[in-house]
């Protein structure tokens, strides 16, 4: 009976021990770059989002932060949104979407 209780708690003990270094070891390699934020995209004018994402659906790109997808594309959302944008924002703010839209493909897509 206490080799048994001596057999179970070494088996115990090699366990917890297992485990600790299982928690213990490397992180396995990222594979794929994590997603990085895009600091201009803050500035966005929220009226013009909405244009912006339905634009970006008609031009094929319907996932609103690919923004790799967009800039290859951004003289087609321009034309789609454009209007959108200037009812929605009025002309001084358009420019600044536009703006904005300019500092995104510059900036964050490589």
């Amino acid at each position: 009976m206490i080799s048994r209780i001596i057999l179970q708690g070494s088996l115990l003990y090699a366990l917890a021990s297992a485990s600790r270094l299982a928690t213990t070891q490397a992180p396995p390699a990222i594979t794929q770059a994590p997603d990085v934020a895009c600091p201009p995209a803050s500035s966005m004018p929220p009226c013009g989002i909405g244009c912006l994402a339905s634009a970006a659906n008609a031009a094929g790109c319907p996932d609103l932060l690919n923004f790799g997808c967009q800039c290859k594309v951004a003289p087609q959302i321009s034309s789609l949104a454009s209007s959108c944008v200037l009812d929605s924002c009025g002309a001084a703010t358009a420019t600044i979407v536009d703006s904005v839209g300019d500092a995104i493909c510059s900036q964050c897509v490589l």
